[in-house]
């Protein structure tokens, strides 16, 4: 917290020192009088300008980028394309070796040099970042120079919500999505044809099938060593199970009232269902300490049975099937809680994107370029690439990848973003012209693609008027006091709460007998006061 606290000083001190040099050290009639100079200049330019030319001359500008531990590289391929098609290259400051996001970004704030692009991981950093000056107010620059931004501002109320900060301003453009759905429940359908199992509907008819996954040896090594249900996101996400019973350990609003749900019935009847399940070997038993990995692992060792994933899960089939013939994973539906609900949360929801820092000295040429991201045909190259080398056009007029896509060593997806496509940037992820869901689908292989139509065709399982929910936290946006108060607080209730929660799951200590003393604890450390400032923040989510 010091830390944080001190960079955001240093920033802070570095932002109003530029009201004294450089381009800043203008007054305000000086700044109007340049931007219609630079606005006139520009609308001329246009004219004159051919093709997705946005700059007359080849223009660099620096940015601050990093998505899945890839930080920006200008040589990639669509990158290059996009350049030779633009005039605007960009220039990554975070060094090729370093892979931590966070790092990086501290010690970017604490230099008192921004780059001229800056994208981060998290949306109310970037618009905590623009608050205090580091990144400059969009909403003028969009309305004169980026009309297809506007349009899809104009269109879609979530991309609007997600973007705009509770000042008002736009301090970044989000990366918009076509899918609604996210994550889908993946079992072993070739488990469940040996012991001669249905597909479970309820969480009862799950807890019986899981059972049997443990007792039964669907494995067929006459060995007890199946492990259920298991979850790469575990060891940072508990609540994947807890979704089970329409719980967690989070805030969540039903019928317009906040909630903690730790203090609710739900949580009760989770955590004591988990509680047994764990105990009985149902759940990985080093399910919060085996990491990101236990997919890989638990599959290849055939001994994984059901588990909540991306759509990737799918891509098992192929990749396993001559080593474990018959391995099948197939999608279901989110069984149906104990009050016969069929809920699914996780959700895609516009995230996080890009912003043009105080320091850019060109901002009309960056939004214009940010622009071209959301025409057709910047929207195509950040999708599916290069025609012929990434895609081709078929006799109807939609798009395929190309067989070198679709059969590299990498999942497809991770070939194209090693290209530089699909990477963490304001645009629309999808086919923004023609069928929407035409890209998803073209990615997935068939079992992805059964488990993305089965979740979309059924948008009755997601809950309406729902805020962002980014692994399990919902994205609320906050007032800076209230943003103050709220990370004090959750900083003394969050740990506190995980680790209650693993004593419990583990069997270290009684759920039962704690639970009176837990609720006690949690007002203690401030929860009511917590649940009021997210009832605040949800509020002004629905418009009130």
């Amino acid at each position: 917290m010091k830390t944080k606290k001190i960079l955001a000083i240093l920033l802070t001190l570095t932002l109003m020192g530029t009201l004294f040099i450089g381009c800043s050290k203008k007054d305000d009639n000086e700044k109007d009088n340049n931007t219609d100079t630079q606005t006139t200049a520009n609308k001329s330019e246009e004219k004159e300008l051919e093709g997705s030319l946005i700059s007359e001359k080849p223009q660099t500008f620096s940015i601050f980028l990093n998505f899945n531990n890839m930080p920006f590289n200008p040589e990639w391929r669509v990158w290059q394309e996009i350049a030779k098609r633009t005039n605007i290259s960009l220039e990554g400051v975070i060094s090729q070796s370093n892979s931590n996001e966070e790092e990086a970004f501290n010690l970017m704030l604490s230099s008192g040099k921004l780059a001229d692009i800056i994208g981060y991981k998290n949306g109310a950093d970037l618009e905590k970042l623009g608050r205090d000056g580091g990144l400059i107010p969009l909403n003028d620059l969009i309305k004169e120079h980026a009309p297809h931004i506007q349009e899809m501002l104009n269109k879609d109320s979530k991309f609007k919500q997600a973007a705009t900060s509770l000042d008002g301003n736009i301090y970044y453009i989000p990366k918009n999505h076509s899918l609604v759905s996210a994550e889908f429940w993946w079992i072993r359908g070739d488990w469940l044809d040996k012991l001669d199992l249905k597909v479970p509907t309820t969480v009862d008819e799950l807890y019986t099938v899981l059972t049997a996954f443990r007792n039964e040896d669907p494995n067929g090594n006459n060995e007890k060593d199946e492990i259920p249900l298991f979850d790469r996101a575990g060891w940072k996400m508990p609540d994947e199970y807890l979704y089970l019973w329409d719980t967690s350990t989070e805030f969540y609003p039903r019928n317009g009232k906040m909630t903690f749900e730790p203090m609710e019935e739900n949580f009760i009847i989770g955590v004591t269902n988990l509680v047994k399940w764990y105990k009985e070997g149902l759940i990985d038993p080093e399910i919060l300490t085996r990491g990101a990995k236990s997919r890989d692992t638990l599959y290849s060792a055939n001994i994984g049975g059901m588990t909540h994933d991306w759509s990737s899960t799918g891509n098992y089939n192929r990749r396993l099937g001559e080593q474990i013939p018959g391995f099948n994973n197939i999608s279901i539906a989110p069984p149906a809680n104990q009050n016969s609900e069929v809920v699914e949360r996780t959700t895609l929801y516009p995230g996080v994107g890009w912003g043009i820092s105080s320091q850019c000295k060109d901002p009309v040429t960056l939004i214009k370029f940010f622009d071209f991201m959301f025409t057709e045909e910047g929207s195509t190259l950040m999708n599916f690439g290069i025609e012929n080398e990434t895609y081709v056009v078929n006799s109807d007029g939609t798009k395929s990848y190309t067989d070198t896509v679709l059969n590299s060593e990498l999942t497809p997806l991770g070939y194209l973003r090693s290209l530089g496509i699909l990477y963490r940037i304001g645009m629309f992820e999808g086919v923004q012209y023609g069928n929407d869901l035409e890209l998803q689908y073209a990615l997935m292989t068939p079992e992805a693609r059964d488990a993305a139509k089965l979740y979309n065709a059924n948008k009755q399982w997601y809950r309406q008027d729902m805020p962002p929910y980014y692994d399990g936290e919902l994205g609320l946006k906050y007032s800076s006091e209230d943003e103050a108060e709220y990370k004090k607080i959750m900083s003394e209730v969050r740990p506190y709460v995980d680790e209650m929660f693993q004593k419990w799951l583990l069997g270290a200590s009684d759920f039962e007998k704690d639970y009176d003393r837990f609720i006690k604890e949690l007002k203690n450390r401030g929860i009511e006061r917590a649940i009021e400032i997210n009832q605040k923040a949800y509020d002004t989510f629905l418009g009130k």
